[in-house]
């Protein structure tokens, strides 16, 4: 089997060749077992080992061995807590590095492929590269170098896919997966299962990409992988192989076959070493013969052999990358990719402007001609049209956000791990794309129902407020959506906590019950409701310039702005409206920068 040659436009200096090593390393997590009972669990175990520059180093073992633990670890993807313990010392050229200083030199690839499935291949390396560099002709060479590295292409300008849209095949999403983080241009870069799901030919391009890669640009590539074909085994040039969290071998994969051979583990003939070996390594009791054999074996060949390589890697300064792009321009640039998300996820657009239709013309239909209806009557439907437009447009800004934001947490996790933004900038532009929405859906609906219901017309300074009123709500919506979306990590989670929030707040508008009847330990609540102010907003501009033939002879004083006690006026309204639009987007921001986690 054989694929074409890769030769990269770019090098990597020899300064800037990275060494990973770690040292003595033992992970421990606190689980409860059935019974409820904390129980300490060893993933690694006092484990020490070194990744050469220029070298494709594969790390094996069978489920549970923590070989993706591993990975974890060296890319500083765990997090530290009461219930993890974490102890050892990891380098990179003899010298410790945090999570920040990991994305400076090295990038993470992760066994699912999260990407945006309404961007070409050419526009996703275009994102990163015009967010890692600002000299324009480097962004196009490292994207050009990406595309010819990993061989893309053919499909650089197709959609990537999703679910709805027919996109690249699965071996393209993977090499452009590794692509995004190769327009980075690192010097280390790391892979969790990266033949995961693709079938034997597709899985043996991607590793001999990543071998000519390592060969062609010095650059160190680590990855783990579950049980690979011996084609992809003449690949590897370091493999590392755990059992129950210890090495049993590191070294040479030339040298492997004869090593296990010289201790009572000799490989069938014509066959597979690795899938020999697997079946070596994996047994359902943990104090088999064979583990006791292989653990003592490595100890006494290669433990003091890894400590000495370990000792001996000379101290040197890596070059760190760092952000060149300034705040302006990396919301500028997270905006624009939302906008072309939007205008191509064509189901959705369509949806919410069929739906913003619809609601006008319901509206317009159910309450036909109610506002110019004198008396009871008339103020009766027209409360409902107002209080109809309240919920509306709140529940209407609330829902596309509230699905969207938890979708899109893995990429911006992944993004923002790889340091192409800060969490500001990302919230900025990605919770300004709503906003030209927030804007329009308000004006066509009104402009649709407005005068089939005969609001109030009397000036246009009405109509026009009213719309502001429905906008200011649209944005409370929205603002109060992200806030949910960045609280909780998964839809499920923020749909099950919208109708415990959103309840007390709607039955505290002010419509349902007069607010002057509500009990001091509960009416409180009121007062942090956005629809209480938008329905008393509404209210005060439809019906502060009624004349007392319209409101009835038997109520000129008694005007529905008395009736329920409305009391703030128009313009207080308004602007406790915007200052909850701001209080609700500041708290959406601290819930992503506080409850933002790791991926692993």
């Amino acid at each position: 089997m054989k694929a074409a040659t890769v030769v990269p436009t770019t090098e990597i200096s020899q300064t800037n060749r990275v060494t990973v090593s770690f040292q003595n390393l033992t992970y421990q997590v606190s689980i409860k077992n059935p019974k409820g009972v904390s129980e300490q669990r060893t993933i690694l175990n006092k484990i020490s080992g070194i990744c050469h520059p220029g070298e494709v180093t594969a790390i094996l073992g069978a489920s549970g061995a923590g070989k993706t633990s591993l990975l974890n670890i060296l890319a500083k993807r765990i997090s530290l807590s009461r219930n993890v313990q974490l102890l050892g010392e990891i380098s990179a050229n003899g010298q410790p590095y945090n999570s920040d200083q990991f994305a400076q030199f090295s990038s993470y690839v992760m066994q699912n492929d999260v990407l945006f499935g309404t961007l070409t291949v050419r526009e996703t390396f275009e994102f990163v590269a015009n967010l890692k560099y600002a000299d324009p002709q480097q962004k196009v060479d490292k994207v050009e170098y990406a595309i010819k590295t990993l061989k893309l292409e053919r499909c650089q300008n197709t959609l990537i896919g999703n679910a709805l849209i027919k996109g690249i095949s699965g071996g393209e999403r993977k090499r452009t997966s590794i692509g995004v983080e190769l327009v980075s241009d690192p010097y280390c870069i790391m892979l969790d299962e990266p033949t995961s799901g693709l079938d034997s030919f597709t899985a043996f391009v991607i590793i001999n990409l990543l071998k000519k890669l390592a060969q062609s640009s010095g650059r160190t590539i680590i990855f783990t992988i579950h049980q690979p074909s011996a084609d992809i085994y003449t690949l590897f040039d370091q493999v590392m192989l755990l059992v129950q969290g210890k090495f049993i071998y590191q070294g040479r994969r030339d040298q492997m076959v004869d090593y296990f051979k010289g201790i009572g583990f000799e490989c069938p003939a014509h066959s597979n070493p690795l899938d020999y070996l697997m079946s070596v390594m994996h047994h359902e009791d943990s104090n088999h013969p064979h583990y006791q054999t292989l653990f003592t074996h490595y100890n006494n060949q290669f433990e003091n052999q890894i400590l000495s390589q370990i000792q001996a890697v000379k101290k040197e300064a890596i070059q760190r990358q760092t952000i060149q792009t300034t705040f302006a321009f990396q919301v500028k640039e997270i905006f624009r990719r939302g906008m072309i998300n939007m205008k191509r996820d064509k189901v959705l657009v369509r949806g919410r402007v069929v739906m913003t239709i619809f609601i006008g013309l319901l509206i317009g239909g159910i309450f036909w001609t109610a506002g110019s209806e004198p008396g009871y009557k008339g103020i009766q439907s027209t409360i409902g049209v107002l209080f109809f437009l309240v919920m509306s447009s709140f529940m209407g800004a609330l829902n596309p956000v509230i699905i969207q934001f938890p979708d899109e947490r893995e990429v911006f996790l992944r993004e923002e791990n790889s340091k192409l933004y800060t969490t500001a900038a990302y919230f900025t532009g990605k919770s300004s794309v709503e906003i030209p929405f927030l804007i329009l859906f308000p004006i066509i609906q009104q402009l649709i129902c407005y005068w089939m219901v005969d609001l109030n017309d009397k000036s246009g300074d009405i109509v026009i407020i009213n719309i502001v009123i429905c906008i200011l709500l649209g944005l409370s919506g929205n603002s109060f959506g992200l806030m949910a979306g960045c609280m909780f990590t998964d839809v499920k989670a923020a749909s099950g906590f919208l109708p415990v929030v959103l309840m007390p707040l709607v039955i505290f508008s002010g419509f349902y019950a007069n607010q002057s009847l509500y009990m001091d330990w509960i009416g409180w609540v009121q007062y942090i409701s956005p629809m209480k102010y938008a329905f008393e907003a509404l209210v005060w501009n439809e019906f502060d310039s009624r004349s007392d033939e319209f409101l009835g002879t038997t109520i000129q004083n008694s005007s529905p702005i008395d009736t329920y006690d409305l009391t703030l006026g128009l313009w207080k309204c308004l602007v406790i409206l915007v200052a909850i639009i701001l209080f609700f987007r500041m708290m959406a921001m601290m819930f992503l920068y506080l409850l933002r986690q790791k991926q692993q």
